[in-house]
Parts: C-alpha cells; structure tokens; sequence
C-alpha cells in the first residue's frame, strides 16, 4: 500500500512542473504549485492506497470546490464591510450574523463531506484529514519564511 502512495505522490511531483509551465499569470502558476504541494502532502499524510486516492481525490475535489464558493463570498462581504468608514450598529450586527452564517455553512459541508467520505477511507483517516489542513498551512507558511530569511 506504501507503495501506491509513494507511486501517486510521485506521479504529482512530476506532473506539477508540467501544469505551473502551462500558467501564463504567475498568480495562477504559485496557486497551481501550492494545490499540487497540497495533494501530495494530503496523499502522504493520509497514506492513501490507490482504491482509496481513486476513490477520495474525486469528492475531496468537490468539497474543495464547494468550500472554496463559501470562502469567497465569505471574503467578499469581508472586504465590503472593511470599506465602511463608520458602520453602523445595525450593519454590524448584520456583518456578524452573516459570518457567523458562513462559518456554520463550513460545518455543515464538513458534515455533508464527512458521510461521503466515509465511503472511500476509514473514519481514523478522515479525523486525520480535519487537522491535515492546519498542518499544510503551517508548514507552508514556513517554507516561505524560510525562502524570505536567506
């Protein structure tokens, strides 16, 4: 099964200089190799066998696209709100409740998601995916630092 994920994260590894070489904007090529950096860390860390990568990436990439859609909007009233000089405290409390509300849409996906995935990998292996995320951005966040220092 090692086998298989070392076989996937590899096939990942050479793929993505193929696909950042095919971005024209540099916005989209650092996306590109932070998504491919993400898939073979999510791989690994899950020690996916190649039934379960078949299985997992396909739902695993709508949950993404459907979270990435509340994280926009999210963003979007955000920044709409930020540009209010003096909000009033009726825009506030709107602006709250409407976080709040996307916060609880996240949750509400993670429980949509969680049934589906069930059906590709083992629970332990989806409670390991809930903090998987944390660990990808920490570890990113790093790696630029790192590059910033030298």
């Amino acid at each position: 099964m090692r086998k298989y994920t070392i076989i996937l994260s590899l096939f990942v590894a050479l793929i993505a200089p193929f696909e950042l070489f095919a971005q024209d904007d540099e916005d989209g090529a650092a996306k590109d190799k932070v998504e491919a950096l993400r898939i073979a860390f999510i791989t690994e860390k899950l020690n996916l066998s190649s039934k379960e990568a078949e299985l997992f990436w396909p739902i695993f990439n709508s949950f993404q696209n459907e979270l990435k859609g509340i994280r926009k909007k999210q963003r979007d009233a955000s920044n709409a709100f930020k540009l209010k000089a003096n909000p009033s405290e009726k825009e506030c409390e709107n602006f709250i409740n409407e976080q709040l509300s996307f916060r609880q849409q996240e949750t509400d996906l993670w429980k949509k998601y969680s049934t589906q995935f069930k059906k590709a990998i083992p629970a332990y292996k989806i409670a390991k995916l809930l903090s998987i995320e944390q660990e990808f951005k920490a570890q990113l966040l790093k790696r630029l630092k790192e590059r910033r220092d030298k």
